[in-house]
């Protein structure tokens, strides 16, 4: 792998990571008609490293104010530990587990079907099509009022499972999940954070089981003549990743705020039929 491939697939991971128009559909498409081999598993998470970076400086202040706020409300009692649960910060971090444990679920029991989709681009424009279609319609979605006080468990849950079922690629975590929190009635800059405070716990969990369970190891960096360069390229991936990551990052976070969460799904449609129609036609 060559650092134009590198920069590539870098861009690529760090705007669709969070643009709601699937990273992993992207990357498929992209090793289907760019001729790429598959990626490496260690620096696919390099990649999603420095997505998970540009999440961080993005909601740095919200994180260190929920875990500020779970860790006195563990160790507070009367009066001062129901103050500290009405800010929503602790609501906050017990929806985020709950959404997470059932993603875990779901992709443990699943996870080999899911797998297999990967192999085919076909059904990879089938998913990002499916997600186009689900982000026009947030167009007719009513604004909705609740903060995360007024919600109840049924929102994480389902959020979980929309987050499951962006396991598949071509359908967008960020767009499901955003798309799901917004139908549910969450005020829309809430339910952008919660999709994005979810993916730090997520990408963490995912990036581990897939380390964990790849033939590759850390020993294949330590060896070898082409270790200095590959080490290299991992920065660069990273750096990129994180710097286009964080753009878009920004750039979602205004179009949620102005209601145009819509608008990527003319993007998602016009790519799902071109590559669609293309992969029946030559490949």
């Amino acid at each position: 792998m060559g650092f134009v491939d590198v920069a590539i697939l870098s861009v690529i991971q760090g705007v669709t990571e969070f643009l709601p128009i699937s990273s992993s559909g992207h990357l498929v498409l992209a090793q289907t008609f760019l001729g790429m081999g598959e990626v490496p598993v260690l620096f696919d998470l390099v990649l999603h490293l420095g997505t998970l970076g540009a999440t961080v400086l993005v909601y740095y202040r919200l994180i260190g104010a929920i875990m500020k706020d779970t860790w006195l409300w563990l160790f507070r009692s009367g009066k001062a530990r129901r103050e500290v649960y009405r800010r929503g910060n602790v609501k906050m971090a017990g929806y985020i587990i709950l959404s997470t444990a059932v993603t875990g679920v779901i992709g443990m029991v699943l996870r080999n079907t899911i797998e297999g989709f990967f192999f085919k681009p076909l059904f990879v424009s089938f998913f990002l099509l499916l997600t186009g279609v689900v982000l026009f319609t947030t167009r007719f979605i009513t604004v909705g009022e609740k903060s995360i006080g007024d919600t109840g468990p049924i929102v994480p849950v389902a959020i979980g499972f929309a987050q499951a079922a962006a396991m598949l690629p071509g359908v967008s975590r960020s767009g499901l999940t955003i798309a799901t929190g917004l139908y549910l009635g969450m005020i829309r800059p809430l339910a952008g954070s919660y999709s994005f405070l979810l993916s730090i716990p997520s990408i963490l969990g995912a990036s581990i089981v897939e380390f964990a369970t790849s033939k590759e190891s850390l020993y294949a960096l330590a060896v070898g003549q082409e270790t200095q360069s590959i080490l290299m390229l991992g920065i660069a991936g990273f750096l990129l990743s994180l710097i286009t990551g964080y753009g878009a990052l920004r750039v979602l976070l205004s179009f949620i705020k102005r209601g145009k969460l819509h608008l990527f799904s003319y993007y998602c449609i016009t790519v799902a039929l071109g590559s669609g129609i293309l992969i029946v036609g030559y490949y």
